[in-house]
């Protein structure tokens, strides 16, 4: 009999509609936070980097005073630093004094760097000794100064400019 005094002069259908009410609020509600706007939550923001998408050109060098290091470094950075949003990346190694040479070029074909320039001998002769056991897939060498050698390209200091490095870097 307390149930009849709680529900007193109303019907079943009216307590049922009270009820059916509130479960809409609350539907309506949790539905608004979940889809503010009428739209689900925002997808991810485009990527800001394109470092892992770009081509990448790695000049690694074997001591700061190798002949024509500043104006390599300088043509590379200008290739990678274009206004027009550049898709070339550009990165600078030193070459460990007695480090492993060829240990350390497979490590930059591993960065997947796309062309690898060298300076100085130390880095030259590293290049040589990958080379000499095959050419990795989908890399160039560039050997600036020293000896030509057999499956990458030579320059002088005195030829290297960031037009010539594009065309290279770029394929």
């Amino acid at each position: 009999m307390r149930i009849m005094a709680v529900n007193r002069g109303k019907s079943p259908a009216t307590l049922v509609a009270g009820v059916a009410a509130v479960a809409a609020v609350v539907l309506a509600v949790t539905g608004w936070l979940l889809f503010a706007n009428g739209t689900p939550a925002p997808s991810p923001p485009a990527p800001v980097s394109h470092v892992d998408t770009a081509t990448r050109a790695c000049l690694l060098t074997s001591k700061e005073s190798d002949p024509g290091i500043a104006g390599t470094w300088a043509a590379l950075r200008r290739i990678g630093g274009g206004s027009s949003g550049s898709d070339v990346v550009v990165q600078r190694y030193g070459l460990p004094e007695k480090a492993d040479g060829a240990a350390y070029v497979n490590t930059l074909v591993q960065l997947r760097c796309s062309t690898i320039v060298t300076t100085g001998d130390a880095a030259r002769s590293a290049v040589a000794s990958v080379l000499a056991a095959g050419q990795p897939k989908g890399v160039r060498f560039v050997v600036v100064a020293g000896r030509p050698v057999a499956g990458a390209v030579h320059m002088s200091p005195e030829a290297v400019s960031a037009r010539t490095l594009t065309r290279l870097v770029r394929g």
